[in-house]
């Protein structure tokens, strides 16, 4: 029994050592229209995916998009234009401000899969860009 814990606790371990060993850097940073992701793999050599998740008030995260790995150490950037009024569970939400973390799951070609760190983002929207939001969402 106490093998199997030690194992769990080792393949925890290098898990996330893996994980810092990936990625560079990963932040998310808001202008107020659009969420932006930023993210640097260092060795894609075993990596299939990653896998862009974000979390609202519900603390609940979501998958919301899949970028493919490009197969050696690159630069990524992936917008969200989704978070403007929307919750983690996509109904509308018309706060001014809102705070997401976002996650990136890190899929290998074995499917296996670790996470990044948390990127946590404060999201101000003014009020004529919340109106005009809810307009349009009215005709969704």
């Amino acid at each position: 029994m106490k093998m199997k814990i030690l194992l769990l606790i080792l393949v925890a371990a290098t898990s996330l050592l893996y994980a810092a060993d990936v990625l560079d850097s990963f932040t998310a940073n808001s202008d107020g229209r659009v969420i932006t992701l930023s993210w640097r793999s260092s060795d894609e050599s075993q990596i299939k995916a990653f896998d862009i998740e974000r979390s609202g008030s519900d603390q609940n995260f979501t998958l919301i998009n899949t970028v493919q790995a490009k197969g050696y150490s690159y630069n990524y950037t992936y917008v969200d234009e989704s978070a403007f009024m929307k919750g983690s569970d996509g109904n509308p939400i018309p706060q001014a401000k809102s705070t997401y973390k976002y996650r990136i799951k890190i899929v290998a070609k074995d499917n296996s899969s670790f996470y990044s760190n948390t990127a946590v983002v404060a999201h101000n929207v003014s009020g004529i860009r919340r109106t005009w939001g809810m307009i349009k969402e009215m005709f969704r």
